[in-house]
């Protein structure tokens, strides 16, 4: 059986960081939006990710001023890669992002909640955002397999860790075990 690829979702703020090359200074820190979304589309090129957006995105990324200078076919190709999965907002959309809102969740617009309401729908591993209200939000929804939703910064899944030399030599009795067990059976 394959394995099946993980699903991140870009709210609109990701691709604008992406699209203006944004470089901002948070805490004292400089925080390269740009590179970090650079490094998640990375993932994507090579069959890592499947990066899931709403339409909305389309529109979103054009309210920032420098937008127009970019040009509209400029834009529309950040979009336009085959492990991009773009979520039409249709009924079921605005009806659960209906919910969101009506919800109570704190510092929640109509915009944010099409965005959580895509990701909930799409199942996603984790939502990219810059948004500090939305990422306040985090694991305060469930995906609709009953997870609950991660809100984060962009950024790259760390491989697994390596094994502890006590560990790596525990799994080799194990498997010397096994190999003799396997030799002596009739």
């Amino acid at each position: 059986m394959a394995k099946s690829i993980d699903r991140i979702y870009w709210d609109a703020c990701a691709w604008i960081a992406l699209i203006q090359r944004e470089k901002i200074l948070v805490n004292g820190q400089l925080e390269d939006r740009e590179v970090l979304c650079r490094l998640v589309l990375a993932q994507g090129e090579r069959g890592k990710i499947e990066l899931v957006t709403s339409f909305l995105s389309y529109a979103e990324v054009c309210k920032h001023p420098n937008a127009k200078t970019a040009g509209e076919d400029k834009i529309a190709a950040y979009f336009e890669h085959d492990y991009i999965l773009p979520m039409p907002v249709d009924r079921s959309i605005g009806e659960q992002a209906r919910k969101l809102l009506m919800s109570g969740l704190p510092a929640l617009y109509p915009a944010d909640a099409i965005h959580i309401a895509s990701a909930i729908t799409a199942n996603v591993r984790e939502m990219h955002t810059f948004d500090k209200d939305l990422l306040k939000l985090s694991e305060k929804v469930n995906c609709q397999d009953g997870r609950p939703l991660k809100i984060i910064k962009p950024n790259v899944p760390m491989p697994p860790a390596p094994l502890l030399e006590e560990e790596k030599s525990d799994k080799s009795e194990e498997a010397r075990a096994k190999a003799k067990v396997h030799r002596q059976s009739p």
